[in-house]
């Protein structure tokens, strides 16, 4: 059985409001990185980034990490100059679902190699079955589902959240 737990414009009304906290909590920083987690967390980084622009005067330097799930190894993170530019920056990594929180330690993990400042996390889904002592700093929406439920996030042309 599946239930649509969020429509697209339930979605981009979630994304609009973690936009807003993140200007808030960095409204003193000049310029902060947003690091979309791949596949889905590039498509709502780049909103948050969009919402932001218009919004604010922070300056906002996108990129992406691409995490390996099932060895839990980073593949890839994308910077287009050296990755010592996010020294002593305010980073926010942005991602679908916050199930176990591995997906997020992993990345922590690598990022803290370049020294930010301060770290943050964005999600659309947090749900409570988390493995590792990460809480988000924004979320859209908290889950309560049972373990044997999943919540699938799809972006495409018809943006929506299910829980299966």
């Amino acid at each position: 059985m599946k239930n649509i737990v969020l429509d697209s414009n339930d979605i981009i009304n979630k994304i609009r409001r973690i936009s807003f906290e993140i200007i808030e909590k960095n409204i003193d920083e000049k310029e902060i990185y947003l690091i979309g987690i791949l596949p889905n967390g590039k498509y709502l980084s780049q909103k948050i980034n969009s919402f932001i622009i218009e919004n604010s005067s922070i300056n906002v330097n996108l990129h992406f990490i691409d995490i390996d799930k099932k060895n839990l190894s980073i593949k890839e993170i994308s910077f287009e100059s050296d990755a010592d530019e996010i020294k002593n920056k305010v980073i926010i990594l942005v991602d679908d679902v916050m199930n176990s929180a591995s997906t997020f330690m992993y990345s922590i993990n690598e990022i803290l190699k370049y020294q930010p400042k301060e770290i943050q996390v964005a999600v659309l889904i947090e749900r409570y079955y988390k493995s590792f002592p990460i809480t988000p700093n924004f979320r859209g929406l908290e889950l309560s589902t049972s373990k044997s439920e999943h919540v699938q996030v799809d972006l495409g042309n018809s943006p929506k959240v299910l829980i299966l």
